[in-house]
């Protein structure tokens, strides 16, 4: 049985990236999902040094500059895995992935976007919005965070008046309970 090397490996992780994102753009997000899983299978563990491959890794250690191409490469792919989970509405999936690529890319600033979405989608609001602060600091233009703060909105709104509706009631109630005892 003849080895792939690891530029052999990388070159065919990289073709299912492509196929990936080729369905992606035809909207078939479950098959961009699978070409992106066998991109992973191929580029997963070609940079690990087996020297410090049981040492703890820990994201938030790392440097922006010390994040290699390789590692630039997996963190997109999942980042996009998370793009396809979030249009399937596969909201923990989504978040699932979205976590896997801040993992290996602390500074993905799209996977973490991506979190914030799968979070808001969650309901997880409160860990949105401060995720979303974190991007807005970074980029106070891009209007995709503005339009996720109206989904934040647009939400609490919605929870707001169907709380209304449920609990409006029962205080109409209360009061007309007590406006028929005042006529005895």
């Amino acid at each position: 049985m003849v080895r792939a090397d690891a530029g052999e490996k990388t070159a065919k992780g990289l073709e299912y990236k492509d196929s990936g994102n080729k369905h992606f753009q035809a909207g078939e997000y479950a098959k961009a999902i699978k070409e992106y899983h066998f991109a992973l299978l191929y580029m997963r563990g070609l940079g690990d040094d087996p020297l410090t491959m049981s040492a703890p890794k820990d994201p938030a250690e790392k440097k922006e500059e010390e994040v290699t191409e390789l590692e630039k490469g997996i963190s997109n792919i999942h980042s996009n895995m998370a793009l396809c989970h979030l249009r399937l509405g596969n909201h923990a999936s989504t978040i699932r992935c979205a976590n896997e690529a801040i993992k290996v890319n602390p500074f993905n600033h799209k996977a973490k976007f991506r979190l914030a979405q799968g979070l808001i989608r969650e309901g997880a609001i409160i860990k949105a919005e401060k995720l979303l602060g974190e991007l807005e600091k970074a980029s106070p233009d891009d209007p995709a965070f503005a339009a996720e703060r109206r989904n934040i909105e647009a939400m609490e709104k919605k929870a707001e008046a169907k709380q209304r509706k449920e609990f409006g009631g029962m205080f109409d109630r209360a009061s007309k309970d007590a406006d028929s005892d005042d006529e005895e």
